[in-house]
């Protein structure tokens, strides 16, 4: 009797201790719930499978069998964020589902997500300044450069150097804008928009090449923005192709903003003998 006694108590002791062995995890409860967002419509989330999924909302209780790998998807009506939810998950035993798991959890507010535009251009802004470094190592080299756009008018921002074999010529910066040339064939007629302020050199092709005219500079002859001036064919001596040489550089809060170093047309005059 005292062998089996004996027995009997090593068999607990190990009964206990394998018991013991046996991991926490393998007796949780499985039941997990995805966020839910006054936006949402749906509740998601995992059990076991084939588990009876049940939401009460007022009065309505809203069901879901879970699938055979436990996944689980509830339609509800939008829900105000703050509200509280109770998730029920049930297992069928002897015919009656029991209550197996519950999860509470509250609607969360929806923020809209801010979709962050590239709103950089990859050409400077109007009020870039120009470096006007590059730009004379460009004319030296006389190659054509072009970097920006054609030619379309206020708006549009272009690199125009040595236009087509035009050795000297240059169009950088919003030019459009700031700088407004207007010609005739009698009269060429300069003026400062936008607020800039011009600085100019001018000739007559019959006087000096544009590579021989000199570059503006803040000493050089001035527009106040808005300001007008006006050349015409009588003052300057186009030569045989009837161009009249014009160096401009636009400035804005002391900044160069955009250079025009073109050739503009004039009528030649004819002389009667």
């Amino acid at each position: 009797m005292k062998k089996l006694k004996k027995c009997m108590v090593l068999s607990l002791t190990a009964i206990v201790m394998i018991t013991s062995m046996i991991p926490v995890s393998a007796a949780k409860k499985k039941l997990t719930v995805k966020a839910v967002y006054n936006t949402s419509t749906k509740i998601k989330g995992k059990t076991k499978k084939r588990y009876q999924i049940r939401v009460k909302i007022g009065k309505k209780t809203y069901k879901k069998k879970a699938s055979k790998k436990g996944n689980f998807t509830i339609t509800i009506p939008k829900q105000k964020a703050g509200k509280k939810l109770t998730v029920k998950a049930y297992r069928k035993k002897h015919k009656k589902w029991k209550l197996y798991a519950k999860k509470t959890i509250t609607v969360k507010k929806k923020t809209a997500k801010t979709t962050v535009k590239n709103t950089k251009s990859k050409y400077p802004g109007k009020e870039d300044p120009i470096n006007l470094e590059q730009v004379n190592k460009d004319l030296a080299s006389g190659k054509t450069m072009i970097k920006g756009q054609t030619d379309l008018g206020p708006g549009h921002y272009y690199y125009s150097i040595n236009y087509t074999g035009l050795k000297g010529t240059a169009k950088v910066g919003y030019v459009n804008d700031y700088i407004k040339i207007d010609t005739d064939g009698e009269t060429v007629t300069l003026k400062a928009t936008k607020g800039a302020t011009l600085y100019y050199t001018v000739a007559g092709e019959g006087e000096k090449s544009l590579l021989q005219l000199k570059e503006p500079t803040l000493e050089s002859d001035c527009l106040k923005p808005g300001q007008t001036t006006s050349f015409t064919c009588y003052d300057y001596d186009a030569g045989e192709n009837g161009n009249l040489h014009l160096k401009v550089k636009a400035y804005k809060n002391g900044k160069l903003i955009a250079i025009s170093y073109f050739y503009h047309y004039l009528i030649r005059p004819l002389v009667l003998r």
